[in-house]
């Protein structure tokens, strides 16, 4: 690890020893971990990343911190929060994103240019760099329908563009999710359209996830569930938790929302032992009250790094 700081110092890149990794989670839970390095610009974050992989250390690259929980046993981890925030317009129809551009600033790059055909991304929490690989979505439509390319960094250390068949992209899912390859740029197809009309659009989905959702205060990783299918339908999650009667369920300082029952909130002091008790308590009394088997889309990091 020696070596890794000695890197930072003299790039000047700042960085955290032994930290608490909730602090950069929006649900707030996760012990401490060996390293949290802040990273601002392209160059910087494949100088890192190409180091983390030489020399074998086990990390993990985070956007927002929304989507995802860590364990709260201490680890040998280096995460590194992006923060890349380059957005260029290529052509009449693509632009390239940095991975670490938050949705909430791709979508105001877009009024002020007069992009569209990406307000739905509108209200998404974190950055576009994770709403790729978990292929998010609102109001019928995912990242994967406007995604072209992406460069990423591969397993072995490799950059290369891939093409959207590589994502291999399902429902809340790609080989990004869950795999070590890293996004480093996304591209995406988009239409010109007047800035009123834009404008319109991403108000009116915002405001329906403020009166829809809880509050972006409440410390939440997001969407907890995937919609399941039933049926050959797919069904909303929230709506089956409400009919199942937990809609405001609590336990261990942990609450399914009573605005949206697919919220699933830490009241301030809930462990990663609490979520897990409380997310099988769920799980088990949906199976056995609506028969169905409800699927976590909050992924979950282990202490050395693994993805589940």
């Amino acid at each position: 690890m020696e070596k890794l700081i000695l890197f930072l110092k003299k790039n000047k890149i700042k960085y955290f020893k032994n930290k608490e990794i909730k602090f950069y989670t929006t649900i707030k839970i996760g012990g401490k971990v060996d390293l949290i390095v802040i990273i601002n610009k392209s160059y910087e974050l494949i100088q890192l990343l190409l180091k983390v992989k030489k020399q074998q250390y086990p990390f993990i690259l985070l956007g927002g911190g929304s989507n995802v929980v860590f364990s709260d046993n201490a680890s040998k981890l280096v995460v590194i929060i992006n923060k890349t925030s380059d957005i260029i317009r290529l052509s009449e129809n693509l632009i390239k994103i940095n991975s670490g551009v938050t949705i909430n600033n791709l979508t105001n790059w877009c009024l002020k240019n007069k992009i569209g055909g990406l307000e739905f991304l509108a209200g998404i929490p974190g950055t576009l760099g994770g709403a790729t690989a978990v292929n998010a979505g609102a109001f019928g439509k995912s990242v994967s329908d406007n995604l072209e390319k992406a460069e990423i960094l591969t397993e072995k250390g490799e950059i290369k563009i891939v093409d959207k068949k590589y994502f291999q992209f399902e429902y809340r899912n790609s080989v990004f999710k869950y795999g070590k390859e890293v996004i480093l740029n996304i591209f995406l197809k988009y239409i010109n359209q007047d800035e009123n009309k834009i404008k319109e659009k991403i108000t009116s989905h915002i405001r329906h996830r403020k009166q829809s959702h809880p509050s972006y205060k409440c410390f939440t990783a997001g969407c907890f569930f995937k919609n399941p299918v039933k049926n050959n339908k797919r069904i909303s999650a929230g709506k089956v938790i409400e009919m199942s009667g937990l809609k405001g369920f609590h336990d261990n300082n942990l609450l399914m929302s009573e605005i949206h029952s697919n919220f699933l909130i830490n009241k301030g002091n809930a462990s990663f032992r609490d979520l897990i008790d409380f997310e099988n308590k769920i799980t088990q009394e949906i199976l056995k009250s609506e028969g169905i088997k409800l699927e976590r889309e909050v992924i979950y990091i282990t202490s050395d790094g693994e993805k589940c």
